[in-house]
């Protein structure tokens, strides 16, 4: 007789954090999480307005919603900012997703700033893994599911964006390693690698670069299930942090119309 499956801890995916939570990609996160029935949502971002309406934006689905302003990555302000959260939801967090838009320029590295190029790294990354790290106490207790949106960047070379690339490829191995370092405590960490998000300020600010519109329209004729938008980022995020991704970690899950595969 074959021996009974172990069970996984369950999955509890009430209380959610949301860096980058908005705008783009992780407003509809926190959305989706919310029409789901998440009883306590928190947002963390820079603009205080725009954190203000976006929380009211999502409080409509049900939830309880609060803003957090402050810097993701900043070393102590990242611990401020997951006590700050943990607080409003019990103490513990269910799910955090970092959505923390890609920025930088893109062209050839030779035209790049020299200058500009640690800032650039350090703003793309950073957040992330201080995020990633401060929230980690206020998971082992019961577990947890953390999902760190990056970009395709990471997996396909694409002239023009070594140094998001390389950025993007560091966010998805750090997100591999730190799965298999929790998973003990019943904490699952994943990636999420979109391409360009349709309909999102990251597009837009593409669009408006001579450079960047022109990598802009060849990703669009090699996707021919269509570019993603936000919605569809975040409906793999919900399902990541949901009963049906119970036994899968450490995955890094492309959203790309297509463009690519692996």
């Amino acid at each position: 007789m074959a021996p009974e499956p172990t069970q996984p801890r369950p999955l509890m995916t009430g209380r959610v954090l949301v860096s980058g939570g908005t705008s783009g990609v992780g407003l509809a996160i926190a959305t989706q999480f919310a029409i789901a029935g998440a009883e306590r949502i928190v947002l963390l971002g820079r603009d205080t307005r725009r954190g203000t309406e976006a929380a009211r934006s999502v409080a409509t689905h049900g939830a309880k919603v609060h803003f957090v302003t402050g810097d993701a990555g900043g070393t102590h302000d990242s611990d401020r900012l997951a006590a700050e959260a943990a607080a409003f939801l019990g103490g513990h967090i269910d799910t955090f997703a970092s959505a923390v838009a890609p920025g930088g320029h893109l062209g050839p590295l030779l035209q790049q700033d020299p200058v500009e190029l640690e800032r650039i790294l350090l703003g793309l990354v950073l957040p992330v893994m201080q995020m990633n790290r401060a929230v980690l106490p206020f998971m082992q207790d019961r577990g947890g599911t953390i999902v760190n949106v990056a970009s395709d960047a990471a997996k396909v070379p694409t002239p023009g964006e070594s140094i998001a690339g390389g950025a993007m490829a560091a966010i998805t191995m750090f997100s591999r390693t730190l799965a298999l370092e929790v998973k003990r405590h019943g904490i699952r960490v994943h990636s999420v690698t979109p391409s360009l998000i349709a309909q999102t300020p990251t597009a837009d600010r593409l669009l408006a670069d001579e450079f960047g519109a022109k990598i802009f329209n060849k990703i669009t004729q090699k996707a021919q299930l269509g570019l993603p938008v936000a919605d569809d980022v975040a409906a793999v995020v919900l399902w990541l942090a949901g009963p049906a991704a119970a036994r899968v970690t450490g995955q890094v899950i492309s959203v790309n119309g297509g463009i690519s595969a692996g």
